[in-house]
């Protein structure tokens, strides 16, 4: 990881450990909600070759979010959708998901689980080229709500079920694809916090991305990577 990186995640994870908020219930899942983030995220991909020239392909950037739910009264399911737009030197990355999830509520804690659309793209340049990872699919999601200190958190686990079509558009020559299934796997911590008087939500997530197109050797293949993202989260509308 590159030191410029590490330093803006761990500023952004000390934030979220030394703000706090006297809140005593987690009533974020509760009702209608609009709600949008602003944040980081540090990629790190395959490495891209072409030619004689490589990247390591790891780099951090700009990442915002809108994200709604909506809660049914008297039941325990909720609908809850995002978009999401990313961009870090040469690689950006846009998506979007739908999710139904149910939540039960116990004395300790509330559990929820859930499922839906998922859908994420990665576009990245080097050296004349283009490379493309489309993801579409499912996602499967665990949540766990409980109380630490007189503060909310929610840890979120992921499942992504995806097929994965790569796309690579070489300066001249043919465009070469590749089509499998791949899976993601992701974890999500959130909690409530007060920055200069105002109400918000600090996040951190990490998501390991199972296969993602690559060009190396001259051909196309498929490598593992990984995404750290930070952000701090503000209610838009909400009840």
């Amino acid at each position: 990881m590159k030191l410029k990186t590490f330093k803006l995640l761990a500023g952004l994870a000390i934030a979220i450990a030394c703000c706090s908020a006297d809140v005593r219930q987690a009533a974020a899942v509760d009702g209608s909600e609009i709600s949008g983030s602003v944040g980081s995220w540090a990629p790190f991909l395959p490495t891209y070759e072409v030619g004689a020239a490589s990247d390591d392909q790891d780099d951090y950037g700009f990442l915002a979010r809108l994200r709604g739910h909506h809660r049914f009264d008297g039941y325990r399911t909720s609908i809850e959708g995002s978009i999401f737009y990313g961009d870090a030197g040469d690689t950006s990355l846009f998506g979007y998901e739908g999710l139904l999830r149910d939540t039960w509520e116990f004395s300790f804690a509330d559990l929820s689980a859930g499922g839906g659309f998922s859908q994420m793209t990665f576009d990245q340049d080097f050296a004349g080229t283009n490379l493309e990872n489309d993801y579409t699919g499912g996602k499967v999601v665990a949540g766990f709500e409980s109380m630490f200190g007189h503060r909310p958190f929610w840890i979120d686990f992921g499942l992504g079920l995806y097929d994965l079509n790569g796309t690579f558009t070489p300066a001249a020559g043919p465009v070469e694809t590749i089509d499998e299934f791949t899976t993601t796997y992701s974890v999500a911590l959130r909690t409530e916090a007060c920055f200069f008087g105002v109400a918000a939500r600090p996040m951190m997530k990490f998501e390991f991305l199972s296969d993602m197109a690559s060009y190396q050797n001259g051909q196309l293949g498929t490598d593992d990577g990984f995404i750290l993202s930070s952000a701090i989260e503000f209610r838009l509308v909400g009840r």
